[in-house]
């Protein structure tokens, strides 16, 4: 938990993600943070998507793509949604 807000205090400031963490472990503690946002149980366009990643950090594609890389969302025939086994 003290790691964890080391790490959120270091990235965001004024609820905006300054930099995108190179560390796979911070990067993350960060998107953890980010998909907070997310409704559990919606189905999201990529849109919408854009637009609630985009209120922390300009470059939301990295973030969207790193999401479902980390198996925190996932995505199918455009639609996309916080999964139920994401270990967040």
């Amino acid at each position: 938990a003290e790691y964890r807000e080391k790490i959120l205090k270091t990235f965001f400031v004024y609820d905006r993600l300054v930099a995108i963490p190179a560390q796979r472990k911070k990067r993350r503690i960060v998107l953890e943070e980010i998909v907070k946002d997310f409704e559990p149980d919606r189905k999201y366009d990529e849109k919408e998507v854009n637009l609630i990643i985009a209120q922390f950090h300009d470059d939301f594609c990295t973030l969207r793509r790193e999401m479902i890389a980390e198996g925190i969302m996932a995505r199918e025939k455009g639609e996309y949604w916080l999964r139920e086994d994401a270990d967040a």
